[in-house]
């Protein structure tokens, strides 16, 4: 059984919603997963937290989400590094825009410059094939959850 936290940066509610569903696979595969919608740097740091999963949209010009922003400059610049530590990202956007999931990948880099270990490739979900982006979060969490 894993401890996991999942860090939720939303705009609309979409990415709020698809952590939830996350939350509600890894929960029901045995797992103990919470989902923290303002997340801080001690559910980061947490050493009886096994894995990070961090599901956020993008806004404006691909910038992070507001709850996701003070989580993100607070790890960069207490840089608490995460050897020991899995970690996966869902990124929601819409690949009409040049800057297509980019908060997804902004947080990925920095789980990477921390030392963290990706448990599975970033999972982009695309407004374009993906309105609701439930099932999409559900069948990525079934595939996901047999990696631990």
């Amino acid at each position: 059984m894993a401890n996991i936290n999942i860090l939720v940066g939303s705009v609309t509610g979409k990415a709020l919603s698809a952590g939830s569903a996350i939350q509600e696979v890894f929960n029901g595969q045995g797992h103990h997963a919470q989902l923290f919608a303002n997340a801080a740097i001690e559910q980061v740091t947490d050493e009886a937290v096994d894995v990070l999963l961090i599901v956020t949209s993008s806004t404006g010009q691909g910038d992070l989400p507001a709850s996701l922003v003070p989580l993100y400059a607070q790890l960069q610049s207490e840089f608490p590094l995460i050897p020991n530590k899995k970690f996966a990202v869902v990124a929601l956007g819409d690949s009409s825009y040049s800057t297509f999931c980019q908060a997804g990948a902004t947080m990925e880099e920095l789980m990477f410059e921390l030392q963290g270990q990706a448990l599975c490739e970033r999972f982009n979900i695309d407004a374009c094939e993906h309105f609701n982006p439930l099932d999409a979060a559900r069948g990525w969490a079934l595939d996901c959850v047999k990696r631990l």
